[in-house]
């Protein structure tokens, strides 16, 4: 009786401390998925770069994603997202390079993490705002693939090697993104948000425009007649009967890298919900 009862005991003892480490998981559960978001972001997506000195309103293109955010505090707010646009750029959009004729698509897929702050205590747990703007900067990797139209076909103009160059340009790269926000919470769950965050990457190849152009006999005998088509499409031009360029003339400006952006409208949902004061006053923040 007397080792039943000692069995009995320490099973009591292990219930116990079971039943205190379970309430202690689960608050700590509580208090990091109170801190969570999952949202959605619909917009749209536009470049600037060789073809596109100035943002061209009509080389808008719908853009969309997803993100999940993790308010740190009060006022800042890490975000990992996850977003696919299209970008395009043509010169028949800007008179002074109507005679270079070039032009391109590319679609975007970007994976990033951004740090967001906020001008206005508008974090995690008791929230005494319910708008706020704010800005943000990141990280980001994306992936682009630029293509051209000729006669009815689309061709990849990276393979092409347009300005003969020795090896052909990674399809992924690094961005830095940063912007400015404004966050609204519709209620203790929801928030609704716009955007408009520029990218600026480090490679000059979005649009397959760079450099110089290449001696076009040795393009089409070394890359394929395609290559030299694309690489100078100047003779497309009404009125212009041959290719107007000459080897090493610039086709592009390697100087100034590409850019890229997206504005979104966005809707996130908390997990679990906040207490939300907008018209009492200010509480004290235990960050």
């Amino acid at each position: 009786m007397f080792i039943s009862g000692r069995i009995s005991k320490n099973m009591h003892k292990s219930i116990i401390k079971v039943f205190a480490l379970s309430i202690l998981l689960f608050t700590e559960f509580f208090a990091v998925a109170q801190k969570w978001e999952l949202g959605g972001m619909l917009g749209a997506s536009n470049y600037n770069g060789d073809l596109a000195r100035n943002i061209v309103l009509k080389e808008t293109h719908i853009a969309g994603g997803v993100f999940f955010r993790y308010n740190l505090g009060k006022y800042f707010s890490l975000k990992p997202a996850l977003q696919i646009g299209t970008i395009s750029g043509d010169d028949k959009n800007f008179k002074e390079n109507m005679s270079r004729n070039l032009s391109f698509k590319s679609n975007i897929t970007e994976v990033s993490t951004m740090i967001e702050y906020n001008f206005k205590p508008f974090g995690a747990r008791v929230r005494t705002e319910n708008f706020t703007p704010y800005f943000e900067v990141g990280l980001g990797a994306f992936h682009f693939n630029p293509k051209a139209e000729y006669n009815g076909d689309e061709f990849e103009l990276r393979s092409l090697r347009t300005e003969a160059q020795s090896k052909m340009y990674k399809l992924w790269q690094l961005s830095i993104p940063f912007g400015m926000g404004l966050k609204w919470a519709i209620n203790s769950n929801i928030t609704f948000g716009f955007e408009v965050v520029y990218r600026r990457t480090f490679t000059d190849y979005l649009d397959d425009v760079s450099k110089t152009y290449p001696d076009l006999k040795v393009q089409a005998k070394t890359y394929g007649s395609a290559s030299a088509l694309l690489s100078d499409r100047s003779a497309e031009v009404e009125g212009v009967s041959s290719p107007l360029s000459s080897k090493g003339d610039m086709r592009g400006d390697p100087g100034l890298k590409d850019w890229y952006m997206f504005s979104m409208f966005s809707f996130s949902y908390r997990f679990t919900p906040i207490v939300c004061w907008p018209n009492k006053p200010p509480v004290i923040w235990d960050y």
